[in-house]
């Protein structure tokens, strides 16, 4: 079943029934809802049961307009200009105008206003000579936003942008120096890349874990891995999606070879999200799941994240594999209760 679809109205609606039809060049219906997901963050033409794979899978924020969408196409733009040894002042505006064009297309959700804001800032600094600290740069910016919005905090799709993206940044490191010290040991030189990849979704995936569970009453254990294979493929996907809709509404035939590439790319990311899910172990039920037991997760998590920065690095894989385990801990729990 495909749930119905809401039908926008002036030039956003505009050109998103001009995207509709340009994703038809080449892609069949459930790779083009897919994409346009991905493109648009509109999943109103996916059928049920396949965007219950993607959750079910832990892959559901690849069809969502997320900072990751946000940043993967902010750099296409920024390096593709940069090929025509454009200055860089006007490479950074460039790169900025057409982003805030493409989050305005997409609907301004709430991750994707953090993330423009954030590139902007990352654009703007070298100009000013002024240097970012991710860290510091986002609490002043969740403070400002909240400021502005408040009610922004009762967004999932906010929740979870700004839980992901301080898990990536204060529990990469030591689950990356965890990784080295155990799974990956026996590599002897495990290629950086990999180790990065799954620090970085392992981390995503703790710090997301309690609004997944208390929202979706659904946890992915499979995500982890569905991960590796998913993101690699994201952003291929976007760029091939915004160009086969761009072609597309030039002439038809431009369009055919970029969406028939991309549907390549969309039956593996559903293969992927199809396998993962058909799994017995693939997920776990969290029914009940209070406020009280999501701040219960996050205090715990906050005793080792200090230590870690603290004290030597050396103990730094000691202090994420404690993390690991209250992480671990309280899902069981929490599942357990249910």
């Amino acid at each position: 079943s495909v749930r119905p679809v809401g039908q926008k109205r002036g030039w956003i609606g505009q050109v998103h029934r001009r995207t509709d039809v340009a994703l038809g060049y080449g892609l069949r219906p459930r790779e083009a809802a897919v994409v346009r997901g991905m493109v648009l963050g509109d999943r109103s033409l996916m059928p049920e049961k396949l965007e219950k794979s993607f959750q079910r899978s832990g892959i559901t924020h690849v069809l969502a307009i997320s900072g990751q969408h946000v940043v993967i196409l902010a750099a296409v733009i920024y390096f593709a200009i940069r090929i025509f040894a454009v200055p860089p002042t006007i490479r950074a505006g460039l790169t900025m105008g057409l982003m805030w064009v493409y989050i305005l297309i997409a609907g301004a959700p709430p991750s994707a206003i953090r993330a423009g804001v954030v590139a902007t800032f990352v654009l703007a600094a070298p100009l000013l000579g002024r240097q970012v600290s991710p860290l510091h740069f986002m609490t002043t910016m969740l403070a400002l936003v909240l400021a502005y919005n408040p009610q922004l905090i009762y967004s999932t799709g906010f929740q979870l942008s700004v839980a992901a993206v301080f898990g990536i940044l204060l529990l990469t490191r030591p689950l990356k120096s965890l990784l080295e010290r155990t799974l990956l040991r026996p590599l002897k030189s495990p290629p950086r890349q990999l180790s990065n990849l799954i620090s970085v979704s392992l981390a995503a995936q703790i710090a997301t874990s309690p609004i997944v569970a208390a929202t979706f009453d659904e946890v992915s254990i499979v995500g982890v891995f569905t991960n590796l294979v998913a993101v690699p493929l994201s952003g291929p996907i976007l760029i091939l999606g915004l160009l086969g809709s761009v072609a597309g509404n030039i002439y038809p035939l431009l369009a055919y070879p970029l969406n028939a590439c991309n549907g390549f790319l969309v039956t593996m990311l559903i293969q992927t999200a199809q396998g993962a899910s058909s799994l017995p172990f693939a997920s776990v039920t969290t029914p009940g799941v209070t406020l009280l037991l999501v701040g219960l997760f996050y205090a715990g998590c906050v005793p080792p994240i200090i230590a870690g920065r603290i004290f030597s690095s050396h103990n730094r894989s000691m202090w994420a594999a404690l993390l690991l385990l209250w992480a671990v801990l309280w899902l069981v729990l929490v599942a357990a209760g249910s």
